[in-house]
């Protein structure tokens, strides 16, 4: 995991030597600095006051000070606290290596025995220290005399930054790490003193937590608990909120939505049509509102636009449907708020595991997405990001993308590269042929195919591969594109493979293999050549059977272009064993709980026009990957709603009884549109 997050951690850093003009080092060091101190939201002028690497830096890198919070760096002005002082002192030390060498902790030792001896002028100091050390330690020294009096809470922090694995670090190391805080608590008897490693995992993590602050006003509090708010939100208010500087929106709020913006479904065709209409009930009664999550709250009492709550980093993880139409409800020039206010639900929490049940929890509600719950994955926003470094969009969120113009050429889906790693590493094109969403259910498939284990640079080559096999094939057969994916989808992971098998001369390559593949040597007509064989191979005889099963197509032409590997062809199984909570939940729901609106018409958009013909249900089953129990009950639910209406047998009647509709290949012949029904 590591080496890759090391590699992720590199296109950053190489990112930012071109855009702050930083050679490697210096840009790894202002980087971590921005990470590990990212909870107090300095500025670049600040971050760069306590940078004090260089010639006589005694192995520290960046040393700052803090107190209640604030950055010290001018102390000519300085108010100290009369009470209540709490003091924080971070002394942080960065190596652009690939893992954590003792040296860095020898060089630190012998500057942290001197430099926190407060008791010791400069002109006493046995080594030589530049004089920005000297200027940052003399800060601390007079942060703690001037709080003296205020019995402060003294906190030290020693931070060791490099591109290593922590799970590889030493016992040495960490003897050493342990020897310097029991040197600042032989100094300090009552200071706090910790040391942490931050490896190239790590410090991805930090960057992927965004620093959002945000005031939201509000008019009325519903509840408040310890960690939880739930506010009336005005809805002009809530869209100025979601709004930048510049009046678009604030797009990164929904980083931890599993889901973007759905376009005009029926679902968000209702909200819009009750921001409309001035003379419905207040739109929180119509409305399920917002969850927002956060790592901080401070309320603000009364402001300009009434009371008001200060958030810090912001995740909106539900509502995003409700937040996007309220959004573009404001756009338009009629747009008016008439006292109409949204319900928002705020969270405080700092602990990962608890955000990520809430984020599961609050994406639970259209069953049809919960495969979708595995975009906040570490290894999916790995994906995400490798990817778009190589300029193709990963739409590990549905129409995030789509939502903000990337050309959809470019788009890679999580089935896409699921096919890929199923036809191009297990080798087993059949498999992927037919390879659907749910497996992503299954937490043992899962894991198998979007595994960790692999070199994350493998993920654009195999988008790259499948997405030319994709375009050679639809060029060869343009009807490809126009009739959906079913033949594409059955046909292109042989495609690659055999593709893949002639530039390298086996069926058994590897995964190096792949990673030393160019893109631009599968050509169009390379490609068309490779389908144009296979489907010639599709109606040789091999006793008297017509072939149809692609792992048996591969063999034969494995064995008509003399490649070597038929070995390895179609053995691969996809992992089971683990029980599909999800589809048990799914069928418990089907014959218990009532099915939630979004779930209802999202099943009803998915229907054909009456009469259906016969087994409707079991396609709509296929399609949206739900259990056929679960749509015959929606399909009754909708009927008895009058949203749908009667049918039998080819006959569809009305709430009244009266014959609307016929299909006259199946119905009773002495039907007629308008007669009574029985």
């Amino acid at each position: 995991m590591a080496k890759n997050d090391a590699v992720l951690l590199d296109g950053i850093i190489q990112d930012r030597m071109a855009l702050d003009m930083l050679d490697r080092g210096e840009a790894f060091e202002m980087f971590s600095f921005q990470q590990i101190l990212k909870s107090y939201d300095l500025t670049r002028d600040e971050i760069e006051s306590g940078w004090v690497d260089g010639k006589d830096d005694g192995g520290i890198d960046g040393f700052y000070i803090f107190v209640n919070g604030v950055l010290l760096r001018n102390l000519n002005n300085q108010v100290w606290p009369k009470k209540n002082a709490e003091i924080d002192i971070w002394i942080i030390s960065c190596k652009h290596k690939d893992s954590f060498k003792q040296v860095a902790l020898n060089t630190l030792f012998p500057t942290i025995e001197e430099l926190l001896d407060f008791s010791k002028a400069p002109s006493e100091f046995e080594g030589h220290y530049s004089e920005r050390l000297l200027k940052a330690r003399q800060t601390a020294v007079q942060a703690y005399l001037s709080t003296a009096s205020a019995l402060p809470s003294l906190n030290f922090y020693f931070a060791y930054a490099s591109r290593g694995d922590l799970t590889e670090l030493s016992s040495n190391i960490e003897a050493r790490g342990k020897q310097i805080k029991r040197i600042v608590n032989d100094y300090f008897s009552a200071a706090t003193v910790s040391i942490e490693y931050f490896g190239a995992t790590e410090l991805i993590a930090l960057h992927r937590k965004a620093r959002v602050i945000l005031e939201l006003p509000f008019i009325k509090e519903l509840s408040q608990e310890q960690n939880a708010y739930v506010l009336l939100v005005p809805i002009d208010v809530y869209a100025d909120f979601v709004s930048d500087e510049h009046g678009q929106l604030r797009r990164y709020l929904f980083d931890s939505n599993v889901r973007d913006f759905l376009g005009d479904n029926r679902v968000n065709q209702d909200i819009a049509n009750s921001l409309d209409n001035s003379q419905s009930p207040d739109f929180w009664w119509l409305n399920n509102g917002v969850t927002i999550l956060a790592t901080n709250a401070m309320p603000l009492g009364r402001t300009k636009a009434g009371n008001a709550i200060q958030l810090h980093d912001v995740q909106i993880v539900n509502g995003l449907q409700t937040t996007q139409s309220i959004f573009n409800y404001f756009k338009s020039a009629e747009a008016n708020a008439n006292g109409r206010c949204v319900l928002v639900k705020v969270i405080i929490s700092e602990d990962d595991i608890v955000r990520d049940s809430i984020i599961q929890a609050t994406n639970n509600q259209s069953l049809v997405e919960l495969a979708g719950l595995n975009a906040t994955d570490k290894i999916q926003r790995d994906i995400e990001e490798i990817l778009e470094r190589n300029d193709l969009y990963y739409e590990r969120r549905k129409n995030h993308y789509k939502n903000i113009g990337k050309p959809i050429e470019k788009f890679v889906t999580p089935l896409l590269l699921a096919v890929s790693v199923v036809a191009l590493v297990k080798k087993s094109p059949s498999k992927a042929g037919l390879l659907k969403t749910r497996f992503m259910r299954n937490p043992t498939s899962y894991e198998e195919i979007f595994s960790e284990k692999f070199p994350i640079e493998l993920w654009p080559k195999l988008a790259g591969v499948i997405k030319a096999v994709e375009n050679g094939m639809i060029a060869t057969v343009p009807k490809l594109k126009a009739t959906g994916n079913r033949v594409l989808g059955n046909w292109r992971g042989a495609v690659a493979l055999c593709v893949m098998a002639k530039l390298h001369g086996t069926f058994n390559f590897n995964q190096k293999h792949i990673l030393e593949t160019e893109i631009d040597s599968i050509s169009q007509d390379f490609v068309e050549s490779v389908f144009v064989s296979l489907r010639k191979l599709r109606s040789f005889k091999e006793d008297e059977i017509r072939v149809t099963n692609t792992d048996k197509l591969c063999q034969i032409f494995c064995r008509q272009e003399d490649l070597a590997g038929i070995e390895v062809i179609g053995c691969w199984n996809m992992p089971s064993g683990t029980k599909n909570r999800w589809l048990e939940r799914n069928t418990q729901l089907a014959n218990e709980a009532p099915i939630d609106p979004e779930t209802l018409i999202l099943i009803g958009n998915s229907l054909p026009k009456q009469p259906w013909p016969p087994g409707v249900h079991v396609d709509i089953s296929r399609k949206l990957d739900l259990d056929k129990k679960f749509i015959q009950k929606a399909i009754n639910q909708l009927i008895k709603a009058g949203v749908l209406e009667h049918q039998y047998d080819g006959v569809v009647v009305n709430s009244n009884g009266y014959v609307t509709a016929i299909d006259k290949k199946r119905a009773d012949p002495r039907y007629k549109i308008g007669d009574k029904y029985g």
